[in-house]
C-alpha cells in the first residue's frame, strides 16, 4: 500500500500530470520515468529513491510504502532527496529526515 505524505515534494513533473501519476501509482498501474522518494527500509539510511514501477513487484504488495517525494527522472530524484536532506539539516542540525518531515507535516496540517 502506498501512503502519500501531505507535504509531498515534487520535482521534474508538471503540475497537470502530478495527480494522474499519483492515481496511477495508487492503483498499481505502471508509469514511465517516475521515481519515488520514500522512507528508508533500513533505519541507517536517511531516504531511499526507487523507480515507481518497482512497487508493482509482489514483494511490495503487502508493504506499506511512505512516499515523501515524486520525481520525473533519476537525476531529479537525486537532487530532490539532496534538497530534502539539506533542508532537514538546516532546520534541525541533524539528519533524521523522516522524523523531521513527519513533524513538519503535522505542523502544516495543524495550521491548514
Amino acid at each position: 500500500m502506498v501512503v502519500w505524505k501531505e507535504s509531498l515534494y515534487v520535482a521534474g513533473i508538471p503540475q497537470k500530470k502530478q495527480e494522474r501519476i499519483i492515481r496511477a501509482i495508487g492503483r498499481r498501474r505502471p508509469v514511465r520515468g517516475v521515481y519515488l522518494i520514500t522512507a528508508p527500509s533500513n533505519r541507517k539510511n536517511c531516504l531511499e529513491y526507487m523507480k515507481a514501477n518497482q512497487i508493482l513487484q509482489p514483494y511490495y504488495k503487502e508493504k506499506e510504502i511512505e512516499v515523501y517525494g515524486l520525481a520525473g527522472s533519476e537525476e531529479a530524484a537525486q537532487e530532490l532527496a539532496a534538497a530534502m536532506l539539506c533542508g532537514t539539516y538546516a532546520a534541525t542540525g541533524g539528519f533524521a529526515v523522516v522524523d523531521y518531515l513527519e513533524y513538519r507535516g503535522r505542523e502544516e496540517g495543524d495550521t491548514a
